[in-house]
Parts: structure tokens; sequence; C-alpha cells
């Protein structure tokens, strides 16, 4: 497909459009009308390769076709960015000093333009004469009928009961809801990723015998991405009537759909709806179904999560198929790759039997075709190894491995273009990598693979996207953040195969040494290198003049002395990311990178950034998070597109003690960087100049600040009532001592959903009773004589509370129904409390909670035992008596939790775990952590 590369040029013929850049190219008006000509060709050709994209491989024509269309759109991206490239230029606040650098900047960089100007006219040429060409391949399109065209077929039961593994409890509380005698139409949904099982669990259930003998008539029907509702009845008319009339072929809508309702009006049915895409599907097919009180039910099967829960009657009709158990797995390969010795491995062949269902990750559809595979080959430990190592390249080489790259192709087809790409982005990312949500956001703007909107940031339309491969189960989260958002995501080892795949084909990333053969191709957009940066491939420097983006994960071995001499030909480099990465200094040469827009060297070893950094002058991101880095040069108020800077490192031993996180010294210009989005942290000098000039920086959603002084604290609140974007707001006193006065603000974001306040409090800010949206609070140092749950316990939303010695009282007491939502409880360093009170109703959905250093705490909190849904009580330095509850006294009260984990440090600074989860045994097992 040449549409991925076709939509990363107009996405920078987008941004050439936004006035700034139309202003420097009214210099040359030819350059602009060319522009226009080529955006128009471009549009085209878009919807061209578009509509044919069914037919690529079957003609050898069109593929010829389509491939030069790529090539075009990558040499429109290659001019396209050049002509940033020769915009840049760095600003200065005298205006007859700016005026010169403007003059200069123009006469200097006026011929490259009119040689771009050359370059477009020749890309327009050839792009018209691939349009008129084009006229010669009709619209591929084809006239079939869609789902009905694939549903006529009677069915035949896949698997027997002995022969279908795994998913046990599930399909018995499936096979429950089928035959519970509920006088109601009701819809279940079964929901997975591609391959999961989902037709085959459905099928199981469809053939049972004593399933079909409660309804009086039947369906199965394949729904399919070209949704044809009138194909769709038709095909169910004929299944239900028990013989095809060919006379239904020319009902139109209408009336097919009067016949199905009146035949089903007063029948019991079963209808199976498989492989929905859509929710207008549901919609449309739903209301062709009579809903009657005779006991009928719809089964419905789909990759979306959203779809599924829309469909479903309630949440608890949708069923969930995240892949089998191991033992299931092992299991299901065993009875495919050793049919002929009765399911058993080979005790030779189980080392890398065992990684080659790993690999599988539990999703059936790759186990029995994986299995099926190694059921022709010899069984030698030698050949089984090969194929474990090569699994990747068999499954687009091995035939009997097609069915893998099948089942996951109409899945990635259905995408849009963008999410195509934001799709194939994670196969720069190693196996196994589990990614963080807001990093992946970051590169995924800064790759233009998400733009703004009119009312949406290019940040909040990636979230939009990464939400809808996640519905879609394409990609899997790894861990959820307390909001439900994600808090890191991965792709599965099958599933990134079939990426990786793609992205060669595509030329979308080069994977090395995953993919040896990447070093040889004549074009490399995004170069990810998995290991040593010594061992990395030998690339022409024609190659590395196109390389967009660079990646090193995992390297133990660095040279930055290597990296540093091929800084000079990524001249359109905009993504570089060497987290991670070995590296003591700053490589220089990177402010060579003129186009750069995303910079990460978080946890390097770098301390210092020069002052050439303001030569990037389209940088968004950058990222010096756990580095050494504690003072960033004036020159960083020059980079006016920068949109996301983190500079703090966390030095935390046992505990987090104030001061363990230090922050970073700015300069004078930060009102300058009005795009700024997150910000995090500065420290505050000894004047309030910074604090004044935040209120300039209107798009922030994050801010973090520390070393605040009690004088600065007037002029930090007008700052932040200026601050109507913020999301995230973590203050910090310059010591532990210093008053942290933040009550006067009238007025704060009401957007504000995780608040950290650090220093000491004279009285508890009124304001923050006003937060409704505020799910997670630290309060920190505050040292109040006031008890903060009382101006916590009505807010709606709350999930998590921090409290670190921030009360000096010695009760705190949860009233009866309060904090409905709290989640997480934390109570750490109040050296007077000696009592805890938990009231009826008082944190029901709490699941974890942390006692910390509080001596005087000799006894369990009251009103732990009503706490139904705790998971997990974690203890820190706790006094012996309030052990000894937990060992034996007060056992009962916390014999519900399934975690108890008491941790003690020892006289080396160590940590001692005590387990005390389950039953209490006198000797309970020790271990140093």
């Amino acid at each position: 497909m040449a549409e991925l590369a076709i939509s990363a040029a107009a996405s920078i013929l987008i941004e050439l459009a936004v006035p700034k850049i139309q202003e420097k190219l009214k210099f040359n008006k030819d350059l602009e009308d060319d522009i226009k000509i080529m955006r128009d060709r471009l549009g085209t050709l878009h919807a061209y390769v578009e509509a044919n994209d069914d037919h690529r491989g079957a003609d050898r024509r069109l593929d010829v076709k389509v491939e030069k269309v790529r090539e075009i759109a990558f040499e429109i991206e290659d001019v396209l960015d050049e002509i940033f490239l020769h915009s840049a230029h760095v600003r200065h606040s005298h205006m007859i000093i700016q005026e010169a650098r403007r003059l200069g900047h123009n006469i200097r960089h006026r011929f490259p333009v009119h040689r771009i100007s050359g370059k477009i006219a020749n890309i327009n040429k050839r792009l018209d004469d691939i349009r008129s060409q084009a006229v010669a391949f009709p619209d591929g399109r084809s006239s079939s009928s869609g789902s009905g065209a694939r549903t006529g077929q009677r069915l035949s039961p896949l698997l027997l009961d002995d022969e279908m593994v795994g998913y046990t409890n599930l399909k018995e509380t499936f096979m429950g809801r089928l035959m519970d005698g509920e006088e109601r139409l009701v819809t279940l949904a079964v929901v997975g990723p591609a391959g999961s099982g989902k037709t085959t669990f459905i099928k199981n259930m469809f053939w049972k015998p004593r399933i079909r003998g409660r309804f009086d008539c039947h369906a199965w029907v394949i729904v399919s991405k070209e949704f044809d509702l009138k194909a769709l009845v038709i095909n169910m008319l004929k299944q239900f009537c028990d013989w095809r009339k060919e006379s239904y072929n020319r009902l139109d809508i209408s009336e097919a759909l009067a016949q199905i309702r009146k035949y089903l009006e007063k029948r019991r049915y079963l209808v199976v709806l498989d492989d929905i895409w859509e929710k207008e599907h549901w919609d449309r097919i739903k209301d062709a179904l009579p809903n009657g009180p005779l006991g009928s039910r719809i089964i419905v099967s789909t990759r979306a999560s959203n779809v599924a829960s829309l469909c479903a009657s309630s949440p608890q009709y949708v069923y969930e198929l995240k892949g089998l158990e191991w033992l299931d797995a092992w299991s299901l390969f065993c009875k495919t790759a050793f049919k002929d010795n009765n399911g058993e491995c080979p005790s030779e062949l189980k080392t890398y039997s065992s990684k080659i269902v790993k690999r599988c990750e539990g999703l059936p559809f790759a186990i029995v075709a994986v299995g099926g595979a190694l059921a022709q080959k010899r069984r030698l430990p030698i050949e089984w190894e090969t194929f474990h190592k090569c699994l990747g390249c068999e499954i687009g080489s091995d035939p009997s491995l097609t069915a893998i790259s099948k089942t996951l192709l109409p899945g990635y087809l259905d995408l849009s273009s963008k999410l195509k790409s934001c799709f194939l982005y994670f196969g720069v990312f190693p196996e196994d990598y589990s990614v963080e949500r807001g990093r992946l956001i970051r590169l995924w703007v800064a790759e233009r693979l998400a733009t703004e909107t009119d009312c949406r940031t290019a940040e909040e339309v990636a979230e939009d996207y990464l939400s809808e491969l996640i519905h879609r189960n394409l990609v899997h989260v790894s861990n959820w953040d307390l909001d439900g958002r994600p808090r890191n995501c991965r792709v599965l080892s099958v599933v990134l195969t079939f990426i990786v795949q793609k992205c060669k084909e595509e030329a979308f990333a080069s994977i090395f040494p995953r993919e040896n053969s990447s070093a040889t191709h004549n074009i490399i957009r995004r170069l990810s290198v998995h290991g040593d940066s010594s061992h990395s491939p030998h690339i022409s420097i024609n190659v590395y003049a196109v390389i967009r983006s660079v990646f090193l994960f995992r390297c133990g071995v660095f040279s930055p002395d290597h990296l540093a001499d091929n800084f000079r030909n990524f001249k359109l480099l905009r993504v570089l990311d060497l987290q991670g990465a070995p590296l003591a200094v700053f490589p220089e040469q990177i402010t060579r990178l003129i186009l750069l827009r995303y910079l990460s060297l978080r946890e390097t070893d770098i301390r210092t950034i020069p002052g050439s950094i303001k030569q990037l002058l389209y940088l968004q991101t950058l990222d010096l998070k756990q580095t050494g880095v504690t003072e960033l040069p004036k020159a960083i108020s020059l980079l006016h597109n920068l949109r996301h800077l983190f500079v703090y490192k966390y030095n935390v031993d046992n505990f987090v003690a104030f001061g363990s996180v230090v922050g970073v010294k700015f300069s004078k210009g930060i009102e300058n960087l009005t795009n700024l989005q997150k910000l995090s942290l500065v420290k505050v000098g000894q004047k309030d100049g910074i604090i004044r000039d935040l209120k300039k920086l209107t798009q922030l959603r994050k801010l973090g600040l520390t070393g605040i002084r009690r004088e600065h604290c007037k002029t930090l609140c007008a700052s932040l009532e200026e601050l109507k974007n913020l999301t995230t707001l973590d203050l910090c006193s310059k010591t532990e001592e210093e008053f942290l006065e933040v009550g006067d603000i009238r007025d704060p974001s009401r957007n504000i959903q995780r608040l950290y306040l650090k220093g000491r409090l004279i009285a508890f800010p009124g304001w923050i009773s006003k937060l409704d949206n505020l799910i997670r609070i630290g309060l920190k140092w505050s040292k109040s004589k006031d008890c903060p749950l009382k101006a916590l316990k009505h807010l709606p939303n709350l999930m998590e509370i921090q409290l670190v010695d921030s009360f000096e009282g010695n009760k705190l007491e949860f009233e009866a129904s309060t904090f409905k939502k709290l989640k997480i409880l934390a109570i750490e360093k109040l050296s007077q409390l000696n009592t805890v009170v938990i009231e009826e109703g008082a944190m029901p959905e709490l699941q974890k909670m942390n006692l910390r250093r509080c001596p005087n705490l000799k006894i369990l909190p009251l009103g732990i035992d009503k706490l139904s849904k705790i998971e997990e009580l974690v203890v820190h330095d706790m006094a012996k008596e309030f052990i000894a509850g937990l060992r034996r006294e007060d056992r009962q009260m916390v014999q519900h939790i399934p975690v108890i984990h008491s941790l003690t440090l020892n006289n080396q600074q160590g940590w001692i775990l005590e387990n005390l989860s389950g039953s209490f045994l006198p000797d309970a097992s020790r271990h140093s952590s």
C-alpha cells in the first residue's frame, strides 16, 4: 500500500498551510502555487490507491503502479521537509537584529528554495503521468454481495466438546445464559482479538443438540466489514425457512425486513451475528429482529470492545476471550503438533516447544497454525530451534502459517491511514516491550501521525487513536491507571511479527537485528536498533539522508562517536529516542538536526545541555527525566514549538524524603514558551520572576514547581488562576519547614485531576474542595493540626490519597458513606496517630492500603473488616504491637485480605519482608529483598 506514504506527505502539506509557514513562502510565488497543485494531485491518488486496495497482489500492473506512487510520496515528504529546513531561523528579541537575520536567512536560502521549486514541478509532472495512466485501471471495488455472499453455506461444528480446549468456566456460564429460561430477548457478546477463538467458542454452543432443541429456528450469518443489510436478512430467511427460495433474492430491503419480522414474530429464535465491525451495523440489524417475550437469543462476536458493550443486553453478558491459560495452550499445541503421538510431546522437543507456545501468548489461531506447521517437520531439536528463531519470517513465507497473517489482515485493512501508521509504530519496539502511554502519544504527534483539529490538541487526537486500537483488541494494555486510561501498552508477539512484516512491506520501519535485510533497503524511514550500537547496520549515506526516526533499545555497549559520525547525515531526522543509552555527554552534533521534533535522553548520564540547542526550532518534546541535568541554558526560551519539557530526577533510597525530587533551574524567557503543555519540574529561584511569567503559558496541562518560598506564594496564586487547562499540579516548598501558602486561589482550574502539595500548610486550602475532577491527591509535610479528611470527603471522584507527615492529630476518621470511589490509601509518618476508624459504608471501593512509619498506631484500623474489596495491605516499619495484631490477636479482622506484607528495615538498611497473607503460620517465611 502507498496510502501510508501518501498520508505522511499529506500531513506535511497541511502543516505547510499554516500562516507562519505561508509567510515564509511568499517570496517564491511559484513554489506556493506548485505546493497547491501537489496537494490536489496527491488527494486524487490517495483515493485511487484506497479504491484499489483489495486488488493488491492480484494485479501485477497495479502493484507496480502503487509502488511508484509510494516512491513519489516519499519524495514529496522529503522535499516538503526541505522547505521546513530552509525556513527555520533563530529569532532575536531585538527588532533590528531580528530583521537583519531574516533578510540574511532569505538571501542565503533563496537558491536552495528555488531548487526545491524545480523538484516539486518535476514531481507534479510525474504525478500527472500516473494519474492519467490510472484511468486504465478501474476502481477495484468488487460488486460481491458482501455478507450475504459469504454466509449461504451450512455450518458444521469445528470442534467437538472433548476437542475444544480452554475457556471452560466461560463456556459453562455462557451455556447457562442460553438455557436460563429468561423469557425476553437477550443479546450475548463474545469479544476478543483476532484469533482468540471467538467463532470456535460460539460454534461449540450453536451446534449442541440440547441448545438447538430449545429454539424454533436458527441462523448464523457473518456480518463482516462489507456490510449489506439486505443480503444479510435474506440469508437469515433462507436458513430459518430451511430451504432456498430464489424469490427472496428479488425482494427489496423493506420487503425483506417485513418478511423476517413476520416469520420470527411468534417464534423463539437463535441468531449468531459473527464478526460485527461497526456500531452502526448493530443498530441496523437489531431493528430487523423482533424483540418479543419468547426467550430468543442473539449471539454477537466482535473484535471491538466498545461494539461488544453496545450489543450486549447488559455488561455481564459480555464474554471476553483473552487467550488460553498456559496448560490449555500447551494441550492445544500438543494435540495439533503431535496428533500421531496421542498429543504427547517428546522430551527432547519440550524446551523449544514451550518457547514456541509462549510466543503465541495464548491465541488459539496462532497455536493451531504453528502446531500444524511443526507437524510437517522432522522431530529434530535443531529444526525446532531454527523454527523458533525464525518464527517471524516463517509467518510470512510458510504456507501453513499464512492463517496468522490472514486472520490479522482484515482488522488491519479496516483501519484508516492514520490508525494503520499508529498500529505499525509498535514495530519499532522490541518484543515484550511495554511502552508508556505518554511517550507513545508524544512520538505519534512528533511524527505527524496525529494532528490537531479545531477543537482538540494533537495529543488528544492521539489519545483517541490509542483508545480505538485498544477497543479493536489490536493493542493490549499492560497496566491501567486509576482514571481508566492505559498506563503502558504493547502488542502480542504474533501481532508484532505481523507488524514487522508489514513495516518491511510498506518501508515504514526497519528493525535491526531482527530484520537483517533492512540495511540493504533503499528507503528507510525509521530505524530501530535493538542491541549494541557498535553492531548497528551498515547503511549508505543516501539512505541515512531520508531517515526520519532513530530508536536505540537495550544497548549494553554504546559508541557515542559512532552515532555522532552519522548525525551529520540525518538532515531530515525528526525523532531521536536514546532513552536508557549509556551516554555521559550531550552529543553536540544533535543540535545540527534542525527538523528534530522529539529528543529523549531520559535515563542517561548527561549533565549539561549546550546553548546551541536553540537551533532545534521545531522541537516539541525534550525529555531529560532521570538525567544529571540541573540547569537549562537560556537558549531553551527560543524553542517556541516546545510542548513537553521533562527535567527532573528522583533520588530515593528507602523512603521518599523531602528533597528526593530534584528540579531544574530555568533562566529568564520562560514566558516565550507559549505552546508548553507539560513542564516539570522547575526550581524556583530567589526572585519570583519565573512564577509571574507562568501565567502566560495558558496551554499548560501539567506543571511542577519546587523551591517555592513563602514570599512567592501570592504571585504563584495569581498565576495559577490564569492556567485554566491544568490537569496536574505539583508544588513543593524550598524546605520542609517553609510554608506553602496557596490558599488565596479563588478560581482554580476545574480540570485538575492530580494535585500534590509538599510543604507546611497554615490552613487547608478551601479551593481544593471545588475540584470535582480530582482523582489523586498527595499532601506531604504539611503538618496540619486540622484533619484533611474533612475537606476531602465530599470530592466525588477521588481515587487515591497520600498523607505523608501531613496531620498532627491522633485520630483519622473515615465517616460513613464517604470516599465512595477511593481505591488507594497511603498513610505515612503521622507521628501522633494512634487510631484509624473506618465507619460503615466508607471507602467501599478501596483496594490497597499502605501504612508506613506511624509509631503510635498500635492497633489495626477499626472497621477494616468491612472493606469487602480490599486486595492488599502493606505496612512499613510499623510498631511491634501492630504487627503482633496482624499475626494473632486481630487476625480475624484481616483474614479476607488476599495479600498482607510487612516490611522492616534491618541494621544494614535493607528490607526484611514478612508475608502475612492467608492463614497465620507461627514461623512465617522471611526473606531479604
